[in-house]
């Protein structure tokens, strides 16, 4: 009978031995799926990070890129864009230097400015000079000329780091200086129209600050009342100290391009300052000789250690 017990024990004890590898096995295995699935996910999870780091990580070309087209856009409530702003300076001041004799003892600067455009005829041939010699300039357009028909020459000249300037709506002597005085309202008027004209063309951020009146500041009486009310605005008026002569009696004018050369040196020599020039020129359609003679200028303020302005 004892042995009967025994192995009624042993057997009893081998089922639940059995019994417990086979639970331990289906514990462990369970365990060790549930690893392999959590390592699948993170191993998942990583290379998904990783691809998407790649993607947020940008190539040097496209941060040159993306840069490039930051300073392409206009600074806001003004004549330039970004990228101009390190050679765009303030046209009152410049005008204190060249006008009122101020005491000035900085770098040499250059302004080269065109009045009469834009158009495209003349404008884009003095586009493509300034770009192969790497030069810039302001260019004080008429009102009337700026419209859809030259937006791609004004859009062009914002773009490759020129300034735009304002130079009246008509160029009408009858209308803005009546007997050769200036008249306040017809002035005002035509710079409005022209101030529109510009925003209607180059959006409602752009603002021009910078004038020139048709025939110069100087050719005119009683301009006391308007150059006020332009400060009042916002706006600053400027004229040259040096010319290449492309718009003077044809007694004076240059015949040659070589002339135009002498002619802005010589006017820029006259002056008394000639550490800060600013010289007028034109990009009107007729102005074929200031075509020719502009790499020549640009050549000469090169040569005596100027560097390009714009005036803002």
């Amino acid at each position: 009978m004892k042995n009967k017990g025994n192995k009624k024990n042993w057997l009893i004890v081998t089922i639940i031995a059995i019994i417990a590898v086979v639970l331990i096995g289906y514990l462990m295995n369970r365990n060790l799926n549930k690893n392999y699935t959590e390592d699948g996910n993170k191993l998942e999870t990583q290379s998904s990070e990783k691809k998407n780091s790649k993607k947020d990580v940008k190539t040097k070309e496209e941060l040159e890129k993306e840069k490039e087209e930051e300073e392409k856009k206009l600074v806001k409530d003004s004549n330039h864009i970004k990228k101009a702003e390190d050679y765009a300076y303030d046209t009152k001041e410049i005008r204190s230097y060249i006008r009122d004799k101020k005491e000035y003892d900085g770098k040499k600067i250059v302004f080269l400015t065109f009045d009469d455009g834009a158009n495209h005829k003349i404008t884009p041939k003095i586009l493509d000079i300034l770009k192969e010699k790497d030069a810039k300039g302001t260019f004080f357009v008429l009102g009337k000329n700026v419209n859809e028909n030259t937006k791609d020459v004004l859009e062009r000249e914002l773009e490759e780091g020129h300034a735009i300037a304002m130079h009246s709506f008509g160029h009408d002597y009858a209308h803005l200086y009546p007997g050769r005085v200036a008249n306040k309202e017809n002035i005002l008027s035509d710079l409005e129209k022209t101030d529109n004209a510009l925003k209607e063309i180059l959006g409602e951020d752009f603002k021009s600050g910078v004038w020139r009146y048709p025939g110069g500041h100087m050719s005119w009486k009683g301009l006391e009342a308007t150059d006020e009310a332009m400060e009042e605005k916002g706006v600053a008026w400027i004229d040259w100290n040096s010319l290449s002569g492309d718009a003077e009696p044809k007694s004076r004018r240059p015949e040659t391009a070589a002339g135009m050369v002498e002619f802005t040196e010589k006017s820029l020599q006259m002056s008394g300052q000639t550490d800060i020039a600013v010289v007028l020129m034109h990009d009107a359609e007729n102005k074929t000789q200031t075509v020719e003679a502009l790499p020549k200028i640009i050549d000469y303020f090169k040569d005596n250690g100027y560097e390009f302005g714009i005036l803002k």
